[in-house]
């Protein structure tokens, strides 16, 4: 089986990015219905996302989260597995991947009536959300990825000790 260059098979790292994914979609889709039902319940009727009145989310939104996952998994280990693409920088890819990001979700929203489309404040309020949470997503993972440099630096250094003797 084809390996990533951190010795992960292809299809275990994809899959990892996949539940991922999936999990946090269903999760903030979780959190925004129970935030509509508590303070906001007239939306109900403008998303089907909500389609059944706050109570749990309906089996198609489920299934168009998974879709969703698949395709941003996809993307995901092409742009930053190292197996595929090795020469773009850290930043451009992160800049892609938002790119991907944006356009595939305001594509579901709009093929999924997951938000009423046709109503300007709608998109005012989706794209500064969108930001702030992609913004919070990429300083996540550059604080993860630092303290994971951190720690194979050590590993490094104690690996070095231990052979000097």
């Amino acid at each position: 089986m084809n390996k990533e260059k951190n010795n992960v098979p292809i299809i275990t790292g994809f899959l990892r990015e996949f539940a991922t994914i999936f999990t946090l979609i269903v999760l903030c889709m979780s959190l925004a219905g129970k935030f509509i039902s508590i303070y906001a319940h007239e939306i109900w009727n403008l998303s089907t996302i909500f389609a059944l009145g706050g109570t749990s989310l309906p089996y198609t939104t489920i299934m168009q989260s998974a879709v969703y996952a698949l395709i941003m998994a996809i993307v995901s280990r092409f742009l930053f597995s190292g197996y595929i693409i090795t020469k773009i920088s850290f930043i451009w890819r992160y800049f892609i991947f938002f790119l991907v990001t944006l356009l595939t979700t305001s594509v579901f929203a709009i093929v999924f009536n997951w938000f009423p489309v046709g109503i300007v404040q709608a998109w005012l309020v989706f794209i500064p959300i969108f930001f702030v949470f992609f913004a919070i997503a990429i300083g996540l993972s550059i604080v993860l990825l630092k303290f994971e440099d951190k720690k194979y630096n050590r590993l490094l250094e104690k690996y070095k000790n231990t052979n000097k003797l």
